[in-house]
């Protein structure tokens, strides 16, 4: 079994070649060296969850040749909290030994767990998770899954970007098509950030959200795929070209499809919770 995984730091001596080692005639003592200091990204806390506060921010796009998303609209939220990270194979272990939960895919020979076969790939969002799969995850924790509102706020933030740190195209920011990885990656690997500081919203794997696929107020396109057993499927993922995508892009599928998708989880802000961060603005 899998055992949990820290970040386990092997501080190594500096040594320096004879050749560049010179002694001062006469000196005493060798001159001391300082040990040079390594800087080390902060651990990834699991669970960890950014605060979205209340307000507007811009929903879609006035492109009219993307009806899924059109027309873009303004749109008033409460405040929520998201989680920083997509959910990983090592937290979807955990969760399922400790409650014993047997993931839907299991039944369709296309478990989540023949993606998790060595430790490197603990830190890297859990995929082949069905929508139930996805939501009793997050009740487990107290939590829900977010709205496609909600994912795109967090995303996108209020300025109406058309990718998470802006509307220029970077193709090193997130794993996308253009990274090269062709695959999921380890959360928060590229600066895929949004201007909230949640991570990996552009690429990586796509995810659910708790919405019924439905036409945005104000298309005049009817939506085929705009029917009530359908769920909304947020972000791009590893095989998706992020440059000719974008932050607002949907998609719908049926709760039990089982291909490369994963998750976060989100849960309300409680009015002192609220309050603390308006005293903290």
């Amino acid at each position: 079994m899998l055992r949990k995984y820290g970040i386990v730091l092997i501080a190594l001596p500096l040594m320096c070649a004879l050749s560049a080692c010179t002694q001062k005639e006469g000196a005493d003592d060798a001159e001391a060296l300082d040990a040079a200091s390594i800087e080390v990204e902060p651990e990834k806390v699991s669970g960890e969850m950014v605060f979205i506060p209340a307000g507007e921010f811009i929903l879609g796009t006035d492109d009219k040749e993307h009806y899924a998303y059109y027309p873009a609209r303004k749109m008033d939220l409460h405040a929520f909290w998201i989680d920083k990270y997509e959910v990983t194979n090592m937290e979807f272990l955990d969760f399922s030994i400790e409650n014993n939960y047997q993931a839907e895919g299991i039944k369709e020979g296309q478990d989540w767990h023949i993606f998790f076969t060595t430790s490197d790939k603990a830190k890297v969002p859990v995929v082949f998770i069905t929508f139930n799969d996805a939501e009793t995850y997050c009740k487990s924790k107290g939590k829900r899954l977010p709205t496609e509102f909600e994912w795109e706020k967090a995303a996108r933030g209020t300025e109406g970007y058309k990718y998470p740190w802006g509307n220029e195209w970077d193709g090193s920011r997130s794993n996308t098509w253009e990274s090269g990885y062709e695959a999921p990656i380890a959360v928060g690997s590229l600066n895929d950030v949004s201007p909230y500081g949640v991570v990996d919203m552009l690429g990586n794997v796509q995810e659910w959200t708790s919405t019924n696929y439905a036409s945005y107020k104000g298309n005049p396109k009817k939506d085929p795929n705009a029917r009530s057993n359908m769920r909304v499927v947020r972000g791009l993922s590893a095989s998706y070209r992020g440059r000719l995508g974008s932050i607002y892009e949907r998609s719908a599928y049926v709760p039990n499809a089982l291909f490369n998708f994963g998750f976060r989880c989100a849960r309300d802000a409680t009015p002192d919770e609220i309050a603390e961060h308006q005293q903290a603005e």
